[in-house]
């Protein structure tokens, strides 16, 4: 009978209810775990100082058993000074007699041959351990001595028991002796204190570690008695040199071999990370983790994989060393050999099945790694297992965008061949087709393109492929991707074209194979420049040829506009070659117009040549003289008067080229206008003249050379505003003076009564108040506001009213 859906959804619920607090549960026992892990990481850390103290206690022990010794052999020395006097009475008496029959002797013992000496030296051997002394004194016995100099010791050495003494009768030992040389005094050496943790160790199980060997003798010791001081003073170190003898002592002699250095790395980590793969075993034989976390978390086959050692990580690996554990970076051992790019020591990890897509921290893959290093053989073995050639950590790129930035194409050629999305968009908007594109890598160009990538896609910037070849003027890849089929009429943000930009780089070839392909000669970007356009103004006349033959008759405007702005006489020559008509035409006209304004003589002597009407106007009435006089172009000026342009043409404001020429103040145009004809004291619409607006634009020279011509000098302007007001209101005093020099009238009147003194003191030009006045200026005038010149001074100017004040105190006296 099945159950009602309500008693499954309450026992659905009971379940995870339980599963959650399992969940619970686990996570509790991990933080436990944590806890007890991270103990134990601190007893370890504080495991060096605790050697420390007990290897400073150890020492004064030894230093105990030192004073013991030095006790023992002060009682023994007389023994031994007995037994040499009876070897000196024996080496004097007949060779019968020379038999030794001490009363006491070990059982078996051969007496050697000894040199007398005066005094006794005893050596410890260079090999003899702090552990042996203890042992031979806790038996009853003494080191190895030795009579005379180094080079006459005997082979062999009694032993000696119970105080040195035989304690039983021995078999006569007929003994014979050298003529007696001297010897040293005694000189006793024994094993300096040790402090490490080993002797620590030893010690609690009856024995002494080695301490190093004692000092050489005076006498000279030969060099095989003393030990290499290389020689490893630790199992640590051992494991570390890769000293497999070293490390086998210090095991038997009880060492942990689990201990961890400053670093937390155990003895394990250090010959894995160097590939001491002997040594490994020995280790592992001994009980040494295999998954023990060391320095930055890391198990040995986390060193053995960094490091590439390959034999070390197949045999970890055999031994049931974790493959997928991760570091402190989250890094497993696959990705540890990618970005060092090992690839044995891949292999090794690959056949036991390792994870080939597992991210650390940053979301990296072990592909990923490899790629950034540029490991060909690593990529490949990664890509045949299987990994994920798309894989991205946020906000960063695949690793076929990392290849083709590298420029590496056997990276990318796997990665394309496994898959890899050839169209990705990369953080900054671009494909590894611009990319590579920008980069002028040709090879991997073709090999995206044959893997599909999209000839036309474009970055961010809206730049194509072919538009950034022809901006790096690469005649090989725009050939190519032009052949491809990319867009030749494309444009990026700022409406550039891969046209455009060759004629801007003056490309003749790219702008002839591009127009071949079909691209516009008259698109235009953003600020109103197309190909043609660009040509004719920068002179380009090989590419305006092509590009004029491209032209439609659609294009018309486009010429027109492009010939307004051509450069010189031969730019104009080849549009009139191109488009007659449209030179001679309305277009010539503008085009004239438009060269005198930019001072373009060359190409405005050509339109003149060309029969171009040099009177013509713009839609403001504007002559070409006009533009020219106002732009201060003089030698455009005497081209166009040559030509027959009319001097005293006024514009739409009254105005003639005189006038726009005289606010320019360029006083060689002036006075080549005059030369020419040009009125002096023409009005326009306001009733100024030139002088007007020579006085306006505040230039001496040109005032000067106006009176000179014969201007009127305090001629009234539609507001009764002579020349002398408007140098006052502006504060042009060399003009104020000029005009004063030439007779202008000094209190003359404009339509509100105001004098040119009113108008220097209200807007406060205290220089020209200055010259006024010294030219006689009343400033008692009352203006038809019921002001003087004093009133305005006080209202607005400080200075003008002390100037003032001045100047009339001065009259008065």
């Amino acid at each position: 009978m099945e159950s009602n859906p309500s008693e499954r959804r309450q026992l659905d619920n009971t379940l995870k209810e339980q599963l959650i607090k399992m969940e619970e549960r686990l996570t509790e026992i991990y933080e436990l775990y944590s806890k007890v892990d991270e103990r134990v990481t601190r007893l370890e850390e504080q495991l060096p100082k605790t050697e420390e103290v007990l290897g400073r206690i150890v020492a004064k022990n030894v230093t105990g058993v030192e004073e013991s010794l030095q006790h023992k052999l002060s009682i023994l020395l007389p023994k031994v000074d007995e037994v040499l006097a009876f070897y000196q009475r024996a080496s004097t008496a007949p060779n019968s007699e020379r038999q030794f029959h001490p009363a006491r002797s070990s059982s078996a013992a051969t007496t050697p041959s000894l040199t007398p000496s005066s005094s006794l030296n005893i050596q410890l051997p260079g090999s003899v351990t702090a552990s042996a002394v203890l042992k031979d004194r806790c038996e009853g016995n003494v080191p190895q001595t030795a009579v005379g100099s180094s080079h006459q010791r005997a082979s062999s050495t009694p032993t000696f028991q119970n105080q040195f003494l035989p304690a039983q009768p021995s078999p006569p030992v007929t003994t014979s002796l050298p003529t007696p040389t001297p010897s040293p005094s005694l000189n006793i050496q024994l094993p300096a204190s040790a402090t490490s943790a080993e002797m620590v160790t030893e010690c609690c199980q009856g024995n002494v570690p080695n301490v190093g060997p004692p000092p050489h003798s005076m006498q000279g010791a030969p060099a095989s008695s003393s030990p290499s001081t290389d020689a490893p003073k630790s199992l640590l170190e051992a494991a570390e040199k890769g000293d497999v003898a070293a490390l086998r002592r210090f095991l038997a002699a009880g060492g942990r071999v689990n201990a961890r250095d400053g670093r937390g790395n155990t003895a394990l980590h250090l010959a894995a990370s160097n590939g001491r793969t002997e040594l490994v075993d020995v280790l592992i034989a001994n009980g040494a983790g295999v998954d023990r976390l060391g320095h930055q978390s890391r198990t040995p086959l986390h060193c053995a994989a960094a490091n590439g050692h390959s034999a070390t990580v197949a045999r970890l690996v055999v031994v049931g060393a974790a493959v997928e554990a991760r570091d402190a970076h989250g890094a497993t051992a696959v990705a540890l050999t990618a970005r060092g790019g090992h690839a044995a020591a891949l292999q090794s990890l690959l056949e036991q099945g390792a994870s080939v897509d597992t991210k650390d921290v940053d979301g990296r893959t072990p592909l990923s790694h490899a790629v950034r290093g540029n490991f060909s053989a690593v990529v490949s073995l990664l890509a045949e297992e299987g990994a994920d050639v798309n894989a991205t950590a946020e906000g960063e790129d695949t690793p076929l965008m990392h290849a083709v930035k590298h420029g590496n194409l056997e990276i990318a050629t796997s990665l394309l061949e496994k898959g890899a999305d050839a169209n990705v968009i990369a953080k900054d908007g671009d494909t590894p087709l611009l990319i590579a594109t920008k980069l002028g890598t040709t090879a991997i160009v073709t090999c995206l393109l044959e893997k599909g990538a999209d000839v036309n896609a474009a970055g961010r910037d809206g730049e194509t492929p072919l538009l950034s070849a022809t901006k790096q003027g690469n005649a090989e890849l725009v050939a190519y991707l032009v052949e491809r089929g990319a867009n030749v009429n494309t444009s990026d943000v700022n409406g550039e074209t891969p046209l455009l930009v060759a004629v801007k780089n003056q490309k003749n070839d790219f702008v002839q194979l591009l127009l071949t392909k079909g691209a516009s000669p008259t698109k235009k970007n953003n600020v109103d420049e197309s190909p043609l356009f660009v040509a004719s103004k920068d002179s380009h006349v090989d590419i305006l040829e092509l590009l004029l033959e491209a032209v439609q008759e659609s294009d018309r405007d486009e010429i027109v506009r492009s010939l307004r702005v051509a450069a010189n006489a031969e730019v104009v020559w080849i549009f009139t070659d191109a488009a007659r008509d449209v030179v001679l035409g309305e277009a010539g006209r503008e085009a004239l117009v438009a060269s005198a304004a930019d001072g373009r003589q060359e190409a405005l002597r050509a339109l003149l040549q060309l029969g171009v009407n040099a009177n013509a106007t713009d839609a403001n009435e504007w002559t070409a003289l006009h533009h020219s006089a106002s732009a201060g172009h003089t030698s455009c000026v005497r081209t166009l008067v040559e030509a027959g342009a009319q001097v005293n043409v006024k514009n739409m404001h009254g105005q003639t080229p005189l006038h726009l020429e005289a606010r320019k103040g360029k006083r060689e145009c002036v006075v080549a206008l005059l030369e020419a004809g040009a009125q002096v004291s023409f009005k326009d619409k306001d009733d100024e003249t030139p002088l007007h607006e020579a006085v306006r634009g505040g230039k001496r020279e040109c005032v000067v050379a106006l009176l000179e011509a014969g201007a009127q000098v305090s001629v009234k302007s539609k507001y009764d505003k002579t020349p002398l007001h408007e140098a006052a209101w502006n504060g042009n005093k060399e003009c104020v003076v000029a005009l004063l020099d030439a007779g202008a009238q000094v209190n003359v009147k404009d339509q509100h009564g105001q004098t040119p003194l009113h108008l220097a003191a209200m807007n406060g030009k205290r220089e020209c108040v200055v010259a006024l006045m010294e030219g006689g200026a009343d400033a008692s005038i009352i203006g038809i506001y019921g002001k003087t010149a004093l009133d305005y001074a006080r209202q607005y100017n400080q200075d003008c009213v002390l100037e003032i004040e001045r100047r009339l105190v001065q009259r008065r006296n």
